[in-house]
């Protein structure tokens, strides 16, 4: 077996493979199903499956195999097969990522939406006329004796993750196709069947190590701290000095509402709960280089909740600041397009089913919508300039409260908040 030389392109967890990467798990994980045929590991090269910060909730390696498969003892025509693989599992390392996933059921989702939900939406879509990919293959999982699931290495396939730069308008209008298929499908099959998908009920908010710590309830407060230092900003202290009382249980019930507050008109299903440039994987025509398809990886945090979650979550979470000035509204319209349509060819047509009501979900979840403008968008910009280790993103109330005073953060600030004031967001 061949490892990881250490390098600062990669998390420091993942470094050093866990001992059982050996040849006894990859010759279970590569055996095909009810075969008495015999598995030889010939060689296994592990390296980390990402660069640096580029996930968070898990370790991830990419593992080359090389092994013969006999049909019997007497089988001569042993050729060598090779693999690449991506495995996923707990870090072994202490640390805050440990603290965050150990009591966890990431691990449980993630696995259930691998086996349970993508098939059901696929299968959905495949009925009315549409072949269609959301993900990687799964080959194997585990919760007991380890967590862990391994993959198909989609990189050997020609998808590849957007590195060094943000998405284009085109690559997210890709992205926004694919989870308007994702959520239409999941939306037709939750209304049929309301039990469906009741055990997703476990997302970012249900986590133990976020619902004990201070980080919802201190971005408020580094928030307000923030408004009350600049006067072109402070005269919106007062909105959220009276948002602040019980803000950590305004802000999990957004993502916990279909299970404890439905609203009749509210569109729900199974959103994909971490819908971010890393969780997009495109693939590209050889010859022309043009987009030709996305696939959606990462469901550790997907869950039963409000559509409009997601894109609430893509605002912050993919676009630009320039895109989020003058876009947001060109891209909402193409994503309901596509809802609509899939919709339409799932024979699940609604007058319910209108842009003006997408918008009013839109306001609806606005406590979400200010969540992420006051407690993940400081983290992002510090991320991105370097500032902050995505290892130590959730750090300590005193180390956050310093990435409130980013000069391009607080530029945005003085755009988004006049327009969630005349949207009534801060009402």
């Amino acid at each position: 077996m061949s490892s990881i030389t250490a390098s600062g392109e990669y998390d420091k967890d993942e470094l050093v493979p866990p001992h059982w990467l050996n040849n006894t798990f990859f010759e279970q994980v590569l055996k095909p199903p009810k075969s008495c045929a015999k598995i030889q590991i010939a060689n296994i090269t592990i390296q980390p499956a990402t660069k640096k910060g580029e996930h968070y909730a898990s370790v991830m390696f990419r593992v080359n195999v090389a092994y013969t498969l006999a049909n019997s003892d007497c089988d001569a025509a042993q050729s060598l097969h090779y693999k690449s693989l991506i495995v996923k599992a707990l870090p072994v390392l202490e640390g805050e990522k440990q603290l965050l996933l150990q009591d966890s059921k990431l691990f449980e989702t993630e696995i259930g939406m691998y086996t349970e939900v993508v098939p059901q939406l696929v299968e959905e879509l495949r009925l009315a006329g549409e072949v269609i990919r959301f993900g990687a293959s799964c080959l194997h999982h585990s919760l007991t004796p380890l967590k862990v699931l391994v993959f198909e290495d989609l990189t050997q396939v020609g998808y590849e993750i957007v590195r060094g730069r943000t998405l284009t308008l085109e690559e997210i209008k890709m992205g926004y196709r694919k989870l308007a298929k994702w959520h239409a499908a999941s939306y037709k099959l939750a209304k049929k069947q309301p039990a469906i998908f009741d055990k997703f009920r476990h997302s970012f908010m249900t986590i133990p190590y976020i619902v004990n710590s201070s980080f919802i309830a201190s971005g408020i407060s580094n928030f307000i701290t923030l408004l009350d230092s600049l006067p072109t900003l402070k005269a919106f202290k007062p909105y959220f000095e009276l948002l602040q009382p019980d803000w950590a249980s305004k802000c999990r019930a957004t993502y916990t509402e279909y299970f404890t507050n439905r609203h009749s008109e509210n569109y729900y299903g199974i959103c994909h709960g971490d819908f971010l440039n890393n969780n997009l994987m495109f693939s590209r025509n050889d010859d022309t280089g043009a987009l030709s398809d996305v696939l959606l990886v990462d469901y550790q945090l997907s869950y039963m909740g409000p559509l409009v979650n997601d894109l609430i979550y893509a605002f912050y979470m993919i676009y630009t600041a320039e895109q989020r000035a003058r876009h947001h509204q060109e891209l909402l319209k193409y994503y309901f397009k596509q809802f609509s349509a899939t919709l339409n060819k799932l024979n699940f047509r609604s007058d319910s089913i209108t842009f003006e009501r997408l918008q009013e979900q839109l306001k609806r979840q606005k406590i979400l919508a200010l969540f992420l403008l006051l407690s993940f968008m400081p983290i992002r910009y510090a991320l991105r300039a370097g500032l902050l280790d995505r290892d130590y993103m959730m750090a300590t109330d005193e180390e956050r409260k310093a990435l409130y005073y980013d000069k391009n953060y607080i530029a945005e600030l003085h755009n988004i908040l006049p327009m969630y004031l005349n949207l009534g967001y801060l009402q």
